[in-house]
C-alpha cells in the first residue's frame, strides 16, 4: 500500500456509511437453537468426494445480490478484500450436492430444526487459514430463485460448524462473537442481521449455512 492510497482511505472513510447502517439495526439475541449429531470425518470426506461440483467464491459484486449487497461488496473490495483473503469452497448449489448434503445431515437432524424437508438448502463452506467472509447480511436471493414455491415469511437461516472449534476460528452474529463451539451447535442468523466469519488459525474451517421454511 502506498501512502497516498492509505491517506485517501482515511480521508474518505468508505466504511462509515456501512458502519452507520449496521449500527442502526436492532441487536440480535443470539442463542443456541439446538444441537445436531455430526460425524466430522464424513463431512470432510464429502468435500473431497464432490470437489468437481464445488463453487469457488470470493468477495465481489454478484448478479443475485440486492443493490445494497453489491454496494457493500464493492466497498469491501476497495478496502482490500479479494480472492486472496475471502476465498471459499462452497458446496450445495451445483449438481446433486444439496440432496447429498441433506442425506449426510440426516432426517433426524432436519426434524430437530422443524423445517419442511423439501425446502432445505444446505451450503457447506470451507475456508482455508487466512480467509474469511466479510461483514454483510443475507437477503436469501439465491434461495428464493431456487425455491420460489415456498412461503418466505417462515424462512429461517441457521449456522453450525461440522467440526469442534479450533484456535483462530470465529463467527460473529450482530454483536455476539461465537467461539469454542461444538460440532452441531446451531445458531440462527436473522435475515438482515450483520454477520461475518474468519479463519485466522491453522486448520481449514468447515461450516454450514442451512436455510429452510418452518413447518406450520
Amino acid at each position: 500500500m502506498e501512502y497516498e492510497q492509505y491517506k485517501k482511505l482515511l480521508d474518505s472513510k468508505p466504511w462509515q456509511p456501512v458502519e452507520d447502517h449496521f449500527n442502526s439495526l436492532p441487536v440480535a439475541d443470539v442463542r443456541l437453537v439446538t444441537e445436531l449429531d455430526i460425524n466430522t470425518p464424513e463431512w470432510i470426506q464429502f468435500t473431497l468426494d464432490h470437489f468437481k461440483d464445488v463453487q469457488q467464491k470470493w468477495e465481489k459484486p454478484k448478479e443475485h445480490y440486492a443493490d445494497y449487497s453489491n454496494e457493500l461488496a464493492s466497498i469491501n473490495n476497495v478496502l482490500g478484500r479479494n480472492q486472496h483473503n475471502t476465498h471459499e469452497l462452497n458446496y450445495g448449489m451445483n449438481g446433486d450436492t444439496n440432496q447429498k448434503l441433506k442425506e449426510l445431515l440426516g432426517t433426524r437432524n432436519i426434524e430437530k430444526l422443524n423445517v419442511i424437508p423439501s425446502s432445505v438448502l444446505i451450503r457447506l463452506i470451507v475456508k482455508m487459514p487466512g480467509h474469511g467472509i466479510a461483514w454483510h447480511y443475507d437477503d436469501a436471493g439465491s434461495y428464493k430463485t431456487k425455491f420460489p414455491q415456498f412461503n418466505f415469511d417462515r424462512l429461517k437461516r441457521y449456522w453450525f460448524s461440522v467440526q469442534d472449534w479450533k484456535d483462530g476460528h470465529a463467527f460473529q452474529i450482530s454483536k455476539t462473537v461465537l467461539t469454542h463451539w461444538r460440532a452441531g451447535d446451531v445458531y440462527e442468523i436473522p435475515f438482515g442481521t450483520g454477520h461475518a466469519s474468519s479463519n485466522f488459525g491453522l486448520n481449514p474451517q468447515y461450516t454450514v449455512s442451512f436455510t429452510g421454511v418452518l413447518n406450520d
